[in-house]
């Protein structure tokens, strides 16, 4: 399974070739960077909208829903800090 910043790598490929441009080294690592926040910025959404859900649809079993929501925000935790080590 592809990393963020694989994905952002292809994603920036991509777009230099359909451009037909060929980027700086620098160049490269700004548009590999770039897309990589966005698509943590997409996560981190995604995530708040999922806990919304789970609070919603839960909420006859308020303590469940906590839980989830609890493991959500652990596994998004863990995700940043693994991404923030790649930089």
């Amino acid at each position: 399974m592809p990393t963020i910043r694989q994905r952002a790598a292809e994603a920036a490929k991509a777009v230099f070739d359909a451009a037909q441009f060929e980027p700086t080294p620098g160049q490269s690592d700004l548009a590999v960077r770039a897309i990589e926040d966005a698509l943590v910025h997409s996560y981190l959404d995604a995530t708040e909208r999922c806990t919304r859900v789970v609070t919603t649809c839960c909420s006859a079993d308020l303590d469940m829903a906590h839980k989830i929501a609890e493991e959500v925000r652990r596994a998004n935790t863990a995700l940043i800090a693994n991404l923030s080590g790649l930089r």
